[in-house]
């Protein structure tokens, strides 16, 4: 670990593996760019922009309205930015902490939801390298979809409370209504909203809740680059990630042929599948244990697991 510190800060990156000859270890030496935060500056402001103009869409919708921060645009870009900034800074956390060479967070820009979209496609830390242990791969993986879950909490029980109880007839245009939804947000939707006759209709701060919750379980699938597979690629070898990564989606897909809305999360399973090729390089100092740090971040990657996990309703 004081290598990998003492290599990355002379400019050197460090690749452990063990072959027939024993441990070999690899520097490989890069130019770094510049500073990025123009860059970052401008995809930021894109991204505020297209989610305000997103929030104030669902605050102004036809049909029953309620009131406060909860209805407002500000309610829908905060309930749905915090929450995501707070994730990737969960990771540039432990980046910072094993001297990680990664970029700073961006956000990334989406069409609005009038267009389909969310006016996001969420934040990204690029990795400039390998984090150095199995410990502390499993340990930067967890930390960001911890932090967001945390963070989202609260926004999703003030947003359930300000959430309203109405008539489908009400809805004008036939709002759609969730066919899963995040564990967490069953749980909290049973204890904080209205209850009574009627459908409940969620106020854009829960809304934005429940895709952050949504986007927290997508992450954490334990499929190629995804958070979820960094997190296995810590405790088993590269073809057995692989073949979980594989496992995972077959059984979206099976379950997207009895609920149709699992086929989303299979495609986007999919998708970061065949980007990455199925291949997952594993830590720098891939020859150390997972340890104590490991341990405790893949006892945790299952709780969020759990919590997050869709579930079909009706």
């Amino acid at each position: 670990m004081s290598l990998y510190k003492e290599l990355i800060d002379r400019g050197c990156k460090p690749l452990l593996r063990a072959t027939s000859d024993g441990l070999v270890l690899r520097l490989v030496t890069s130019r770094e760019k510049g500073s990025a935060l123009a860059k970052g500056a401008i995809l930021a402001a894109a991204t505020l922009a297209m989610v305000y103009i997103s929030g104030e869409w669902l605050a102004n919708a036809p049909g029953p309205r309620g009131e406060g921060f909860a209805w407002s645009p500000w309610g829908y870009l905060l309930g749905l930015l915090v929450p995501l900034i707070i994730h990737e800074l969960g990771h540039w956390f432990v980046m910072r902490l094993y001297r990680v060479p990664s970029s700073i967070p961006y956000l990334i820009p989406a069409p609005p939801l009038q267009l389909g979209f969310l006016g996001t496609l969420g934040a990204v830390i690029n990795l400039r390298w390998l984090p150095p242990t199995p410990g502390s791969l499993a340990l930067m993986a967890v930390m960001g979809p911890l932090a967001g879950f945390l963070a989202v909490i609260p926004f999703a029980i003030i947003g359930m409370k300000a959430s309203i109880l109405t008539e489908p007839s009400a809805l004008a245009g036939g709002a759609a209504q969730l066919q899963v939804a995040p564990a967490l947000f069953l749980a909290l939707a049973d204890i904080y909203a209205p209850h009574g006759d009627g459908l409940i209709l969620l106020s854009p701060l829960a809304y934005a809740s429940y895709i952050v919750l949504l986007v927290t379980f997508l992450n954490l699938m334990p499929v190629a680059m995804l958070d979820g597979g960094h997190i296995v690629r810590s405790a088993v070898g590269e073809a057995t990630h692989r073949a979980i990564s594989q496992a995972t989606i077959l059984v979206l897909l099976a379950a997207s042929t009895v609920y149709p809305a699992f086929f989303m999360f299979a495609l986007l399973a999919m998708l970061i599948y065949f980007l990455s090729r199925g291949r997952h390089p594993g830590p720098a100092m891939g020859e150390t244990g997972l340890g104590a740090a490991g341990a405790a971040s893949i006892l945790l990657y299952g709780v969020l697991l759990a919590l997050t996990a869709p579930i079909p309703i009706g």
